[in-house]
């Protein structure tokens, strides 16, 4: 195992503790026990000033609306979901496993001491779904490889951006210094300024607030029964006391899902009459559809991908809107992730002598077997791939065999030299 800088980790608990994240050390004993984070009990308008504010509680208030959540989560799990390996480039053409190099490891299993690459990934996919960025400090051996890959928490790292030169990141914590991208790995989402990501939950304040102020609202009706609110009159005249104490036992014999059905006895001349207003004239759920939809809109996520219903669907349909998602969703983010890792983990000359981050999706979008057999087939006999291509494009290691690496279309359909004519004599 590498030694590591000592100092890193005492800087990262320092800032843990300063943004509320580091686990709390028994007085008893050497346990550590983590807390368990509580949402805050936030309403639709606290919602939506913490989101266009862009308040501390603004990330955890977006996460709160369920579509926004789920598109987020459709992102993260896209990114994490697919092998990520080191490769180089091969001696025989083609890339091969670079496993040992100590990026390999940190990409395909472990990046640190307590998250999986799986865990990472998904971690910095959420990241980069809501606030448009995600910074991991990278620690690196004499060589200047990277031996460990730490996330840092949201608002930890400040971008420092001088009139010119490099891009540095100070992080926040008192008497830390000055990094450049040689230690910080800053992975930026679409950007504006080219500096850093747009973060979705800011641009978006207005539409995930009218999406909480939706299930606010569905929350209130069912919480009462899916009953509409009414007026209790009376031709008597009551005391603001009388008109409390008349509330209060009214809701408490009739208000909320427990109390619906309940027969009211009223006496003393009292009316009940109901405000006529139901969810379907407040057209209550076309609204959180089109809603739902708008945020899948902004968060650049077919609504299929997160069971939101869009009308009736063939298997042919599904099946393009799953190629749909693969190229204007995952693909964009596929090679966002490769290309920021290369140029921020790979030193320059790594990268000129063929080494490369690559995430292998084929596993999405592969077809079933007879149709791959069928398509390698089929290159093969048409000369258009070797065996060591085909084996390639399949995830499998290439064959040392010499004839793997030679085209061999089929004789019967372009004669013994392969260029569909007789041989000269």
């Amino acid at each position: 195992m590498p030694k590591y800088d000592m100092g890193i980790f005492s800087m990262l608990a320092a800032l843990d503790r300063a943004t509320g994240l580091a686990p709390r050390e028994s007085k008893s004993t050497t346990v550590i026990t983590t807390e368990v984070m509580e949402l805050p009990n936030r309403s639709s308008s606290d919602i939506r000033g913490d989101l266009e504010a862009g308040t501390g509680y603004g990330t955890v208030s977006a996460f709160q609306i369920s579509a926004v959540f789920a598109c987020a989560r459709v992102l993260a799990l896209g990114l994490a979901q697919v092998p990520c390996v080191l490769q180089r480039a091969s001696a025989t053409g083609g890339h091969e496993p670079a496993r040992d190099h100590p990026l390999y490891d940190l990409l395909t299993r472990k990046p640190n001491n307590w998250m999986t690459s799986l865990e990472l990934r998904e971690w910095i996919g959420f990241h980069l779904a809501l606030l448009g960025n995600a910074f991991l400090f990278v620690s690196r051996d004499s060589k200047g490889r990277a031996i460990e890959l730490i996330p840092l928490p949201q608002g930890s790292v400040s971008i420092l951006t001088p009139s010119f030169g490099e891009v540095t990141y100070r992080l926040n914590v008192k008497d830390q210094p000055i990094y450049s991208n040689a230690n910080i790995w800053h992975i930026k989402g679409s950007s504006w300024n080219a500096i850093d990501g747009m973060s979705i939950q800011h641009i978006a304040a207005r539409a995930i607030g009218l999406a909480g102020d939706l299930e606010d609202f569905g929350s209130q009706l069912f919480k009462n029964g899916s009953k509409p609110s009414g007026l209790l009159t009376t031709d008597n005249d009551l005391s603001p006391e009388q008109r409390a104490s008349l509330m209060t036992a009214w809701n408490a014999q009739q208000a909320g899902i427990a109390n619906a059905h309940r027969t009211a006895v009223l006496g003393n001349g009292l009316k009940f009459q109901p405000m006529q207003t139901s969810a379907n004239e407040a057209q209550f759920i076309e609204s959180r559809r089109y809603q739902t939809e708008e945020i899948c809109r902004i968060m650049g996520v077919d609504p299929m991908m997160i069971a939101q219903s869009v009308g009736s669907a063939s298997y042919a349909s599904v099946e393009q809107k799953f190629l749909a998602h693969y190229t204007y969703t995952l693909a964009p983010l596929y090679e966002r992730f490769m290309q920021s890792a290369e140029v921020s983990l790979l030193t320059l000359e790594e990268q000129r002598a063929g080494y490369r981050v690559f995430i292998d999706s084929r596993t999405i979008t592969l077809a079933s077997s007879n149709d791959r057999a069928a398509y390698y087939g089929a290159m093969r006999q048409n000369g258009l791939m070797t065996i060591n291509e085909c084996r390639e494009h399949a995830g499998l290691e290439r064959s040392n065999d010499p004839l793997a690496d030679k085209l061999t279309p089929s004789a019967n359909l372009f004669g013994p030299t392969g260029t569909g004519s007789a041989p000269i004599s």
